[in-house]
């Protein structure tokens, strides 16, 4: 599982940023999306180096392959 560093903001607005665990930078987008606010959008996706630091999100996993943090 990688860890991903997911920029999300309003248009014009300020920007935060939330820290996610995900197999890809697509599911990474899934997984910060349950974090955004009305009329916010995702601005970036960066793939960390560490893999073991804290993330703000569980996994997103698919219907066919639940992610689990181990």
């Amino acid at each position: 599982m990688k860890v991903y560093r997911v920029s999300i903001g309003g248009e014009g607005g300020p920007s935060r940023e939330v820290e996610v665990p995900s197999k890809t930078d697509v599911q990474a987008a899934d997984a910060a999306a349950e974090l955004m606010q009305t009329g916010e959008a995702i601005l970036s996706i960066i793939k960390t180096d560490d893999p073991d630091q804290e993330v703000d999100a569980p996994p997103p996993g698919t219907q066919t392959d639940p992610d689990q943090i181990t």
